[in-house]
């Protein structure tokens, strides 16, 4: 049998010490799936040729001074998705907003708030009709596909699993999810799933979340044959989801999440996961990249390898309650300066270059791994509801929940099927759902518990304005294309200049040298963006800036000098590789320094 075998090595109290980390002995067989998982993704990603440990810089202007950097954490959000603000998505779904700002007035007169995401049993009905609407509009639509694909793809999503860049990795994407959400109806939040609810089960399996009114009830050969998800095709053609419900892993447990919040070293949240030989950080079992992976081998099926997890609606509710557990600790453990600065140091003995502190969040490109530590996520975006505990009256607020009065201190349960065994609990609790305790099974009531009727699904579509994310970050682009730099200088060109190498297809003419190519051109010139973004407003809304008198030609061959003063520049660094040559570099860098201070 051939086992991943990667060895520490680091010093303790000045004496050499090794550490060997092997898969096979993991100490749950679920945890060596994982692991192996995590491994392979490391190496495939490593081996991606697009990435590399250089900075990946523009080609010279003649006559300029000093290389451009292109726009940093997307100053201007061409695309819903980039929304960092209420203000931003209120633009691109009918409203009266300002980027900037989290106020929103949508055109019905309702104001746009700040997501508030729930866990899925603690919606109401109404909410849940909608949540479950949207979703399917978004199938129906290609977008859940467009977003779902983007998970699978180590050469194009190299930092999305194995290193630091696990967790904000997936709180951008799940952020773009939840504004796909909102965009086909402002209502809506993404819920998370707290799968500890279900972990305190006897039997998991039994839990009312697989049922036909929530995700859903497996048939023989494991397709999903009820509920909202049937009929789901998978980005493989399958005709429906498939899952595994409890054959192998196992669901999040308290003792799991208290470790998370003892945690004082950053390196044990945003854990090196993946680490080789040479490393001097060893893994523990028991970090969230790790734990997160127990859920996706207990959903089995398309959840259980990162290629295919993305088909099943539940991987976003599961890394919802991933990105609010490392919320929690964040809250709980740093300052508000440290969430947006701390993050471990770039070792490529530890992880690959896309888990690297500035390494662009491909492809979420322009932002950074170190965007995904921003507040604004949670100050401006979304926000969690607290997880369902027992009330005053013995109850979780929820039909689906229940108040477990027998297994210690009270603590809330998922309620169970009919059918189950029930002498578990012994307290007087009901935790039959649309049923009663008889003889040690949940049998059906007499006159079984009617639903509300369910909300249309068919709703009245938001009017939305025409978007889409092609955009050159920097004027002379188009020039530089010309000239051949797209394959000359790929890692440069292919993040910041994808209109003109083809990476993807503009809805607006390319060749206009004098004109606005976003419909916000106008409003941003006249707030000041012309002059606090001139790389991205120079090449995408020219007319706005009165940039028409000089052509892009001429800026970028040189003809044309601009009058700036160069910075001075510091002596040659002699390094034989490409290190940092101070310890505060990566801080530094962080701060924005590497901009300000060229």
């Amino acid at each position: 049998m051939k086992v991943l075998l990667f060895t520490f090595v680091f010093f303790i109290n000045g004496i050499l010490q090794v550490f060997s980390q092997n898969c096979a002995e993991a100490p749950t067989p679920a945890l060596k799936i994982v692991c192996e998982q995590i491994h392979r993704w490391d190496k495939n990603a490593r081996s991606a040729p697009p990435v590399t440990t250089k900075i990946a810089l523009p080609p010279a202007i003649p006559g300029g001074f000093g290389p451009m950097i292109a726009a940093e954490l997307a100053p201007i959000a061409s695309s819903p998705s980039q929304c960092m603000d209420l203000g931003c998505l209120c633009q691109y779904i009918g409203g009266n907003g300002q980027q900037g700002s989290n106020f929103c007035t949508l055109n019905n007169g309702q104001p746009l708030r700040k997501a508030l995401r729930k866990d899925y049993r603690m919606l109401s009905d109404d909410e849940r009709a909608r949540f479950h609407a949207a979703i399917r509009q978004l199938k129906n639509s290609g977008e859940y596909d467009r977003l779902a694909v983007v998970h699978s793809q180590f050469a194009e999503s190299g930092g999305a699993h194995s290193g630091p860049a696990f967790l904000p990795w997936h709180r951008e994407f799940i952020k773009r999810f939840e504004i796909a959400l909102r965009l086909v109806d402002p209502l809506v939040a993404l819920p998370y799933w707290d799968s500890t609810l279900d972990s305190v089960l006897p039997n998991s399996k039994d839990s009312i979340l697989w049922s036909d009114e929530l995700m859903g009830r497996s048939d023989a050969q494991g397709q999903v044959a009820t509920g909202f998800l049937v009929n789901w095709r998978t980005l493989a053609g399958r005709p429906n989801i498939r899952r595994a419900i409890g054959a192998q892993g196992s669901l999040f447990t308290e003792a799991e999440i208290a470790f998370v919040m003892r945690q004082t070293s950053i390196e044990n949240v945003l854990a090196y996961t993946a680490p080789q030989q040479g490393c001097n950080m060893k893994t523990e079992w028991n970090v969230l990249e790790y734990t997160h992976g127990n859920i996706h081998i207990y959903v089995g099926g398309d959840m259980l390898d990162q290629s295919t997890s993305a088909n099943d609606p539940i991987f976003f509710l599961h890394h919802s309650f991933v990105d609010f557990i490392w919320e929690l600790w964040r809250q709980q453990r740093q300052t508000r300066n440290e969430r947006e600065n701390a993050f471990p140091l770039d070792m490529q003995q530890c992880s690959s270059a896309n888990h690297f502190g500035a390494a662009l969040m491909r492809p979420f490109e322009p932002w950074r791994n170190t965007d995904g530590l921003s507040n604004k996520y949670t100050d401006n975006m979304y926000e969690y509801a607290p997880r369902p505990t027992c009330g005053g009256g013995r109850d979780c607020g929820s039909k689906y929940l229940f108040c477990d009065m027998s297994h210690g201190n009270p603590r809330c349960s998922s309620k169970i099927r009919v059918g189950a065994q029930c002498t578990a609990w012994i307290a007087g609790e009901n935790p039959c759902y649309n049923g009663m305790c008889q003889g040690g099974v949940c049998v059906a009531v007499a006159a079984p518990i009617t639903q509300p009727p369910s909300i249309a699904t068919t709703r009245a579509p938001v009017v939305q304005q025409a978007s889409q994310n092609c955009y050159n970050e920097q004027e002379c682009c188009g020039h530089w294309a010309v000239a051949g730099e797209c394959s000359r200088n790929p890692g440069y060109m292919n993040a910041w200049c994808k209109a003109s190498c083809s990476k993807c297809k503009p809805n607006y003419d390319i060749r206009l040298e004098c004109g606005n190519r976003h419909p916000s051109c106008v409003k941003w010139s006249a707030a000041g963006e012309c002059a606090k973004n001139p790389y991205w407003m120079a090449e995408n809304c020219r007319k706005s800036c009165n940039r028409c008198g000089t052509t892009r030609a001429q800026i970028c061959s040189g003809s044309v000098q601009q009058a700036t003063t160069p910075k001075p520049r510091p002596a040659k660094c002699d390094s034989p590789g490409c290190f940092n040559e101070n310890i505060c570099c990566q801080l530094w860098g962080v701060q924005g320094q590497c901009s300000s201070n060229a």
